[in-house]
C-alpha cells in the first residue's frame, strides 16, 4: 500500500464483503482515492480485478479510462461502484450481478444522481436481495451509504 493510502472504514467494509462473495471477477468503478481497495483485492489470488474510471485525471496503468454506462459492457461477477451519486444506477444496466454500492450525500455540483439513503441505493439499482448495508459518517452531516446485494 502506498504511503497516504489508509484503510478507511468504507474500504474495510468493502474488502470484508468481497471476501464473503463467491465472485471470481470484480469491477471497481470510480475508485478515486480508494485505490488501496484494488491493492487489497489483487492480493487475493483467486480474484481477477479491473478498475474503471471516467476521469482521465485518474489515469494510470491499473485503470481503464472509460464510461461504464455508455462505452463498454462490464463482464465481471461483482461490480463495486464507489460513486453512485455520479452516474446512472448500474443495477438498471447490469442484471443478475452482485453489487457493492457506495454513495454519499455531499451533493457536489457534478452529482447527477444524489444519494440520501441505503434504501435509495437498493431501489435505484433494483436489488432483489440485500445481504448487508451500512452508513459511515464523513464530516458535518455527510455520510457514505453502502449496500451489498444482487438483482
Amino acid at each position: 500500500m502506498n504511503i497516504g493510502q489508509i484503510m478507511r472504514p468504507v474500504d474495510k467494509w468493502i474488502v470484508q464483503h468481497v471476501q464473503m462473495s463467491d465472485a471470481k471477477t470484480v469491477a471497481l468503478v470510480g475508485p478515486a482515492e480508494h485505490r488501496n481497495v484494488y491493492k487489497e483485492l489483487v492480493d487475493m489470488e483467486w480474484l481477477s480485478v479491473n478498475m474503471y474510471d471516467y476521469d482521465p485525471q485518474r489515469a494510470c496503468n491499473d485503470i481503464v479510462t472509460v464510461d461504464v454506462v455508455f462505452d463498454i459492457e462490464l463482464k465481471e461477477d461483482l461490480i463495486i461502484n464507489f460513486a453512485c451519486e455520479k452516474m446512472w444506477p448500474l443495477g438498471q444496466i447490469y442484471k443478475g450481478r452482485e453489487f457493492i454500492l457506495i454513495g454519499d450525500n455531499e451533493h457536489h455540483n457534478g452529482d447527477c444522481n444524489p444519494i440520501n439513503s441505503n434504501k435509495e441505493l437498493i431501489r435505484q439499482n433494483k436489488l432483489t436481495e440485500v445481504w448487508s448495508f451500512n452508513e459511515v459518517k464523513r464530516w458535518g452531516n455527510t455520510k457514505h451509504f453502502m449496500v451489498y446485494g444482487c438483482n
